[in-house]
Parts: C-alpha cells; sequence; structure tokens
C-alpha cells in the first residue's frame, strides 16, 4: 500500500490544496452523515471539474484506496458517509457538490444532469419550459442530488412517477484487472477516450437521436399500472428490486456516476389540494383503496403525516419549514452547511455546550408563532391521521366528488385548500424529515444510538398502514414520528428510544414484525449501512465493483478488497 503522503500529494496536484481536506474540522462536514452514521476518511476530496474527477479516481486506484463517493450528504442511512473505521484500506471521500450542470435536450423533453446538480436546481432549469423533472418538493427542500436519487431509486412523492431510474448513464467503473473504465451507456455518441467523453459531454459537443442505442428506459414508466393494483401481495417500490437495477440506477455508490439521462414531465398549470383528517386509519387505507381503483387520472401526491410527527415538526423543525418558505429550497443545502461551521466552532471553543447551536434555533422556534393556517392547527386538534391529496385543477372535481361520496356516513372529514392552506401542508409534510433529529441535536441525544429509522414498503394489499409495535416494545420510545407516500403505501417511521434500550435488539424485533407482514425494506433511501441487502441487490452490487473499492460495506456486505 502506498503512504498517506503519496495519495494526499498526487490529489493536490489534482485538485490544488484548498479543495483537498485533511483536518478533522473541515472533513467533519463530509465524514458525518445527515441523520445518521459517521466514520474516518483519510481524505475528502473536492473536484470541480468532471475531468478533476476522473483524475482524483485515476490516484486513488494508483495508491489503493477506498472511494466513497458523496453527493449532497442528505441521505437517511449512512449510505454516503464511512461507517466507523474499520476498513482494510484508507477512505477517500470524493465530494461531487461543485461538479453542477444540468443539460436539457430533445426539445426540453430529456435532460442530462451532472453529479452535483440538486433536484432543486433541475426544477429551476426546467420551469422556463413548462416542464418538471421526477422529483420536486421533498427531497429537494434539504438540497437532495439528482445522480443521488438515482444511485438510490429514490421513490419521491409523486405518485405517477415511480422510484428514480435510467438505463442511460455515463460512469466509471473499477474492472477485475484494478482498471479504471469509462463507460458510456448515455446513449449519445461523445468519442472514444474518457478525455474525449468528458470535453464532449461538458462543452455539450454532441448530437442526440443519432446513437444506436438513444432508445430505451429513461424513467420508470410503468410504475402507475403497478400502484392500482391493489390486490397485489407485494410493495409497489423498494431497493434492491431487480425491475429498477440497471447500472447507476440502485448502484449505492459502487461506481462514479459522471451524468444520467433523464425524463422530463409537463408541469401542471393548476393545482387543487384537499386536506383529510380522520381518527380511523381504517378510513383511510380503505380511501386509497377506492381512489386508486375510481379515478380517471391518478392524483399528483398523497402524503401522510401522523399528529405526534406534526407536533414535533411544529416544534422542533419549524426553523427549517421557515427557512424554505423565506428562502426558497435552494438555500437550505447552504444554511445547513453554515450551521455545520458554526457546530464545529463552538466545539472548539469547549466553554459552551456542543449542541448550542441547536439550543439557540429551539428557543427561537419555542418563542415564535407556530405560523400555521388555522384550519390546519384545527385539523390536528381533531385528528390522529392527516392526508393531503394534490390534484391537477382538471381532475380535481372527479376527486372532490369521490371524497365527498367517501366520508357521507364516516368519522372522517376534508376541506378543499386554499394557497396558503397548501403551502403550509406540504411545508409542514416535508419538515417532517428533519424533526427527530433535530429534537435529539437539542436534547443531546446520540442518534446513532437511540434514533432508529425505518422505510417501508408494505404490500399493495396491506390492510394496516402504521407499524403496530406490541406493548413492550412501545414502552421502549420516548418519541415517535411516522409520515409517509400514502398511496404507494410506503411508511416513514422514527423512533427516539429511551436511555438505556438496547437499539439493536428494538430493531431486530420490529424487522421480525415486518417480515411477518410481508414487507420490504428499504423503501426509497437505500440500504445504506443500516439494513442488510438482499442477495440480488448484492449480486448487482458485486457486477458493477468486483474489487469492493467503492463504498465497501454498504448494504452490510464485506468490507474487504475482492469481497472476502
Amino acid at each position: 500500500m502506498v503512504k498517506d503522503p503519496e495519495i494526499i500529494s498526487r490529489l493536490e496536484q489534482v485538485l490544488g490544496k484548498e479543495q483537498v481536506l485533511t483536518s478533522e474540522d473541515s472533513k467533519a462536514y463530509y465524514t458525518k452523515g445527515y441523520r445518521v452514521g459517521s466514520g474516518k476518511a483519510l481524505a475528502v476530496a473536492v473536484p470541480q471539474t468532471l475531468m478533476q474527477l476522473w483524475q482524483v479516481l485515476e490516484a486513488c486506484i494508483a495508491c489503493d484506496k477506498i472511494i466513497l463517493m458523496q453527493a449532497a450528504n442528505t441521505g437517511v442511512t449512512g449510505g454516503s458517509t464511512p461507517d466507523g473505521a474499520e476498513y482494510d484500506r484508507d477512505v477517500i471521500i470524493v465530494s461531487t457538490r461543485r461538479l453542477k450542470g444540468v443539460q436539457i435536450i430533445d426539445e426540453a423533453r430529456q435532460v442530462i444532469a451532472f453529479p452535483g446538480s440538486t433536484l432543486t436546481e433541475l426544477e429551476k432549469a426546467l420551469l422556463p419550459h413548462g416542464k418538471e423533472p421526477h422529483s420536486v418538493i421533498g427531497s429537494s427542500c434539504i438540497g437532495a442530488s439528482v445522480i443521488g436519487g438515482v444511485c438510490n431509486n429514490s421513490g419521491g412523492s409523486l405518485i405517477r412517477r415511480g422510484p428514480a431510474f435510467t438505463e442511460k448513464s455515463l460512469f466509471a467503473r473499477i474492472n477485475a484487472d484494478g482498471s479504471l473504465q469509462l463507460v458510456n451507456h448515455l446513449g449519445i455518441e461523445l468519442g472514444s477516450t474518457p478525455e474525449e467523453m468528458i470535453a464532449n459531454l461538458e462543452s455539450h459537443h454532441y448530437s442526440t437521436g443519432t446513437a444506436a442505442d438513444w432508445q430505451g428506459k429513461i424513467w420508470a414508466d410503468d410504475y402507475a399500472g403497478i400502484l392500482r393494483d391493489v390486490e397485489a401481495d407485494t410493495p409497489t417500490r423498494y431497493n434492491g428490486n431487480v425491475q429498477y437495477l440497471h447500472d447507476s440506477s440502485g448502484s449505492a455508490g459502487k461506481v462514479a456516476v459522471f451524468a444520467v439521462r433523464l425524463s422530463t414531465f409537463d408541469a401542471s398549470e393548476k393545482t387543487r389540494t384537499f386536506y383529510i383528517g380522520t381518527n380511523d386509519e381504517a378510513e383511510l387505507v380503505a380511501l386509497r383503496r377506492t381512489l386508486l381503483t375510481g379515478l380517471t387520472e391518478l392524483p399528483l401526491q398523497a402524503e401522510y403525516i401522523h399528529r405526534d410527527a406534526f407536533d414535533l415538526t411544529l416544534r422542533y423543525a419549524k426553523h427549517m419549514c421557515w427557512a424554505i418558505s423565506r428562502f426558497g429550497p435552494e438555500a437550505l443545502p447552504g444554511l445547513m452547511a453554515n450551521k455545520a461551521k458554526w457546530d464545529i466552532r463552538v466545539k472548539n471553543l469547549k466553554i459552551l455546550p456542543h449542541n448550542f447551536v441547536d439550543k439557540v434555533l429551539q428557543f427561537a422556534n419555542n418563542v415564535t408563532p407556530k405560523g400555521v393556517a388555522p384550519r390546519i392547527l384545527a385539523w390536528r386538534d381533531k385528528f390522529e391521521h392527516h392526508l393531503m391529496i394534490k390534484a391537477e385543477a382538471r381532475h380535481a372535481d372527479e376527486l372532490q366528488q369521490q371524497l365527498e361520496q367517501f366520508f357521507s356516513g364516516r368519522s372522517g372529514r376534508y376541506f378543499a385548500c386554499d394557497e396558503r392552506e397548501e403551502r403550509d401542508a406540504f411545508l409542514l409534510r416535508f419538515g417532517v424529515g428533519g424533526c427527530t433529529i433535530s429534537y435529539c441535536d437539542y436534547k443531546g441525544i446520540n442518534a446513532d444510538q437511540r434514533l432508529v429509522a425505518f422505510d417501508v414498503a408494505l404490500r399493495r394489499n396491506d390492510t394496516e398502514w402504521r407499524i403496530k409495535l406490541p406493548q413492550a416494545l412501545r414502552d421502549q420510545v420516548q418519541e415517535e414520528s411516522c409520515c409517509g407516500h400514502f398511496f404507494c403505501f410506503v411508511n416513514h417511521q422514527d423512533y427516539i428510544l429511551k436511555p438505556g434500550v438496547d437499539a439493536v435488539a428494538f430493531k431486530h424485533a420490529v424487522l421480525d414484525y415486518l417480515d411477518r407482514r410481508g414487507a420490504k425494506y428499504p423503501a426509497e433511501h437505500n440500504v445504506g449501512h443500516l439494513y442488510h441487502a438482499s442477495c440480488e441487490y448484492e449480486s448487482h452490487m458485486r457486477q458493477l465493483d468486483p474489487t469492493n473499492s467503492c463504498n465497501p460495506g454498504i448494504g452490510k456486505t464485506s468490507r474487504k478488497k475482492f469481497w472476502q
């Protein structure tokens, strides 16, 4: 193995010293996951061009280092950060945050996205063309990357579009003999050498539709049909589903992705949102079945939030909702990065509590108004279960008729949102993702030890929605949060455990319960370092990365070279 100074020197020759981070403070933002996971890395490399990315990969391979590709670092299963320090080679994190770029092609019917491009960036680029990307608000609120979503088969909240998927990408893989290869499966002629391919792609020097392999799937166009089959005994979407594993799609960091080609979608000119409340979960499950089978056109979104998650978000993640509303989702990654820098400064001062910044934020959350439309707050007091369904305006009348008929004689109620109520409802829903980690940060709780998160794909014909724990397990829970993509039957359940609870035993007990229900997990956040990859998924990873040099250990697989 080459000595450490050699790899640092090679990286600095490619990037310059400022873009090679080696101090513990400068690496901290990259070595700790957004919600869970942390570990050791020798250095963080931050390339600013695709050619620099290629040269960084060459240097890491020459020095026999582990390559850990990282985009926005917004994952919730720790899959884009190191996990501990038990690796057989040094880890180099390669951050693609600065490799931004979106190329609109094929008369805006398609796009090519670079490694650092975010969902928000893509959404804004398509706006003048009357188009939308695969995912809109949701993960975009925390700056999630387009390619990160593809690599993780992320699901998103838009009902008709399914998991992020494409057969068309440009990626680098390490072959069994240790050689680095740039594989062009974009379906676009770019040249024969890596240098030609990268230069032609970056300069947009190519023509579309002329390559022999131009045709191919660039989104999960079969998903709506899968979703409507409410009698099926299997989930709609889950990580490791062989139907959506192809090259970069579902690769989980086992290859280095330079670009993906994706479909765009016509933007909705006008939408209407209906806010539903009930104290009977069975009513919601029946409503899902009724609407999926009865509506002529599926809605755009159907998002669930439990009252406990509502309360936690309004108390502990209100600052995130406010920031999105005030500055837009594109500002949130920068705000999060600045907070991380202030956390490091406070830690180094040693005269203030390590979570001082979080205490300041939560003081502000506690003394400021709730900032949520009054009718939504009233629904919170009346109902345990909350569901918001957004539809295109031209289909809203049919949806409202179905709602009116369904709730006639039932205990649940609904109302049609005005503009502010629609905004507040979805801000609150997508603030849920940060409520439990904000709670842990404020309370000084180690999330790696006491926050247990489940990302579950339920059977399409399941008659229950929530995870129902036996009392012995419920007694171990301090706080919980439940939300999800309801029509897709994807449930996100977080548990903050009481002090002293064995988190590993708790997790295994819950997974046993989910297995008995025929659920699959994770549904859309990738296996990360929390879940075991299935045999089929591990086989896909081994085929992509035979030397096990990229993100080893993902899905609780081997960390050793050549998978030994």
